[in-house]
């Protein structure tokens, strides 16, 4: 259950399958853009961004093929962004030139592992909330089990009740998160289990939007021949300030 560890992942479902198609065949065409490649890639090239990549419709729908899954029960009734079409490549992560080996290190193990929406703000990177999400809906638009999302199970009760602890009365999106972030991050690796989510296509994950999650490197004994990459589509669609901070019911 989402409530208990944070994430919880759906099996195969024809719907689900038939969304996750049309989407791949979206995603390959705009990622072998010359344009859209070169403003993407990341990591020596092993990693293509893709965020708003996909020219969904507001209900997820994209090229007439709708979006239904088993998460639906479980979720808000929000409209859909454009989703991110993620793609990691064999060799994730390398180094980019400007990234230090500290943060290099961390993405190898911690798996650069984040709460999404604390962007690092101004030339110290000082972490403020500046998206609020409603959840992460994870949809595999490949069979490729190298490079997984990884997350921590309970990290979110953890992360949610520092953060909150941390905001207190004020708006969310003027406070420094910094310190408190980076100490309820340590407690979680000292305390929960990570787990990777090896998702096929038209499998999903229906991922907290408070917990702490990452991307594994990739295992070339996983999949030893998958020059296409690992391409997962990521939907997260916005809470006002308020509900984001607020427990759940």
């Amino acid at each position: 259950m989402i409530r208990q560890d944070g994430f919880v992942t759906f099996a195969y479902d024809a719907d689900v399958a038939r969304w996750a198609n049309a989407a791949r065949q979206v995603a390959a065409t705009l990622a072998r853009d010359p344009q859209i490649r070169a403003t993407n890639m990341r990591h020596d090239e092993t990693w293509f961004v893709g965020v708003d990549l996909l020219p969904n419709a507001p209900d997820g729908s994209i090229n007439g093929v709708e979006l239904q899954g088993p998460w639906q029960a479980q979720v808000p009734d929000l409209p859909l962004h454009r989703a991110q079409a993620s793609i990691i490549y064999p060799g994730y992560p390398g180094r980019d030139a400007t990234e230090s080996a500290a943060n290099h290190r961390y993405r190898i193990t911690r798996k650069a592992a984040h709460v999404d929406g604390l962007l690092p703000v101004g030339p110290e990177r000082r972490r403020y909330p500046q998206e609020f999400h409603a959840y992460i809906l994870s949809l595999p638009l490949s069979d490729v089990r190298a490079a997984p999302t990884v997350v921590w199970r309970g990290s979110h009760t953890i992360m949610q009740a520092a953060l909150a602890e941390a905001i207190g009365g004020k708006d969310p999106a003027t406070v420094d998160l910094t310190e408190a972030y980076h100490a309820a991050r340590r407690r979680v690796f000292d305390r929960c289990e990570a787990v990777p989510l090896h998702l096929a296509l038209g499998e999903s994950a229906l991922i907290h939007r408070f917990a702490l999650h990452g991307t594994d490197v990739w295992d070339a004994a996983l999949d030893p021949d998958a020059p296409q990459g690992r391409v997962i589509a990521f939907f997260r669609p916005e809470f006002t300030a308020g509900e984001w901070l607020a427990p759940d019911t």
